[in-house]
């Protein structure tokens, strides 16, 4: 399929299933509704090492075609939890950068009803952010807040703050699939509070639960990232997975 004049770039190296074809003029709809700060992702799920066959706007994360799935994507397939949901909106999603951002994600099912991509949506509020919080701080500095008449000597309370800069942050969105694996099993590692060349075997269990809850073992080489960072043999992480998986 040839469309002209489009902003969505489509990985060349890849067939695409006829599922998605639909939704490529909707990318360049929506980068042309919501503009050039928000990126429109497509991730084929079939391989989650590089699963994104198709973006627009990409300057908005630096991320490109042939890259890999995020944490939450792993997170979601590996729990299953867009079996009873079309979609997840509006939750904060972070770069490596440290740019922050309002996402969304739309389950793609085949006509079996299995989750074959998503479509991502990563809007970047930063300037909306920033001119909502010059605008309340012009209106505490002129005393034109609610309820509290000039010269009242009442104060205004610290500004909220918005979805794309507050809460919890739910997706990080990596470069390259050795960044997914190493920083998804640096953080849950550091989160058991042992160096891992102290863990004991329990612990090191513990954390490979862990790591199997977030889906990081859906990523190809994820075995050997992972037996380095517990500082134990490949075989032992097979060993330490078939014991999670059998619910010990």
């Amino acid at each position: 399929m040839t469309r002209a004049s489009s902003a969505t770039v489509v990985d060349a190296s890849r067939v695409l299933r006829a599922e998605f074809e639909p939704y490529l003029p909707l990318m360049d709809f929506f980068a042309e509704l919501l503009g050039p700060r928000t990126e429109v992702v497509l991730h084929d799920t079939s391989d989650l090492s590089r699963s994104i066959v198709a973006l627009t706007n990409g300057h908005v994360s630096g991320r490109s075609v042939g890259g890999p799935a995020t944490d939450l994507v792993l997170k979601v397939l590996q729990n299953h939890e867009h079996d009873d949901r079309d979609y997840l909106a509006n939750y904060l999603a972070e770069s490596r950068t440290g740019g922050t951002f309002r996402s969304s994600t739309f389950f793609i099912r085949d006509a079996g009803g299995d989750v074959v991509g998503m479509l991502c949506l990563n809007i970047d509020d930063e300037p909306l952010t920033r001119a909502r919080d010059l605008l309340a701080a012009i209106t505490a500095t002129t005393g034109l807040v609610k309820g509290a008449p000039l010269g009242s000597g009442s104060e205004a309370g610290p500004a909220s703050t918005s979805t794309s800069s507050s809460g919890p942050v739910a997706e990080r969105l990596s470069m390259n699939v050795d960044e997914l694996a190493l920083d998804g099993v640096a953080r849950i590692v550091a989160a058991q509070g042992v160096e891992p060349h102290r863990m004991t075997p329990d612990e090191k269990v513990a954390a490979v639960r862990e790591i199997e809850r977030a889906g990081v073992f859906l990523l190809k080489g994820a075995v050997a990232q992972v037996a380095e960072a517990l500082h134990v043999s490949e075989p032992t992480v097979y060993r330490y997975v078939r014991q999670v998986r059998q619910g010990g």
